[in-house]
């Protein structure tokens, strides 16, 4: 081999070398509510905290990557991340078959159920097409949303909303005899002073899709990262990282 091969073939590995340094060096721009306590919300401070958030940063750590930790609104989440604008959303997505077509899903990091919420010795009607008479609070576009939506009859009212924060409002406020939500997310209001006078009412439902495996979501194209996302989150949850991030925000395990 001629000394200008040589010389080509160590610049060729050197500019691999650098590419690769420069795609490390890139940050995860990650998609995220901040209105999902006690997942993402904002501190007094301002200050984005929650289990996902440091979940988030714990993943970027682990696979020595910086993270740009983008806020949306929830339906704003897998679009962004379908069209490559987000590396990684974390809006505590459940994979069904319509979201599977658009992007990939990692291995489950912590599952949910629904619950409905409201005032104390509130009842849930004996039959469940009956719902929708009652005034209900549900985030827009939400498996929770699309329920309520598939259950409604005339005479019945459905009230969209933009997250936690604003879903909770209505309901003290008296503007929803209900609210469906994700059960550990109306944890915290629930044992918070605003929410003395409110319940789970009925038990945590399951079927069809109002509970599951929640996972993050990658852009189609991202086999790799989401290989990497996986192994990152199973030595979380083998190492007890997991666990230990999850106590900060819950009282029993989520997993």
């Amino acid at each position: 081999m001629t000394r200008l091969a040589i010389a080509q073939r160590l610049f060729a590995a050197l500019l691999l070398t650098a590419s690769a340094a420069t795609a490390l060096a890139q940050p995860l721009v990650i998609a995220i509510t901040d209105s999902a306590a006690p997942f993402s919300q904002r501190n007094a401070q301002g200050e984005l905290t929650g289990f996902n958030v440091d979940l988030a940063h714990e993943l970027c750590r682990r696979l020595e990557r910086p993270c740009r930790l983008h806020t949306m609104r929830f339906p704003e989440i897998l679009p962004a991340v379908a069209a490559g604008k987000a590396d990684i959303g974390m809006g505590n997505l459940l994979k069904t078959p319509e979201r599977e077509r658009l992007v990939r899903f990692s291995i489950p990091y912590w599952r949910s159920t629904s619950s409905f919420i409201g005032p104390h010795g509130s009842a849930l009607p004996a039959a469940a097409d009956r719902l929708p008479q009652a005034r209900v609070c549900a985030i827009a576009d939400t498996r929770q949303h699309h329920y309520l939506q598939q259950l409604r009859r005339d005479g019945g009212s459905i009230v969209a909303t933009h997250g936690n924060g604003e879903t909770i409002d209505k309901l003290t406020r008296g503007e929803c005899t209900l609210a469906l939500l994700p059960t550990v997310q109306a944890l915290p209001f629930l044992q918070s002073p605003a929410g003395r006078n409110f319940a789970y009412v009925g038990a945590p439902r399951t079927r069809q899709h109002l509970g599951g495996d929640v996972r993050i979501a990658l852009p189609p194209e991202a086999a790799e990262l989401q290989q990497n996302v996986d192994a990152a989150l199973r030595d979380m949850i083998r190492d007890g990282t997991h666990e230990r991030l999850s106590r900060r925000y819950f009282p029993f395990s989520i997993l």
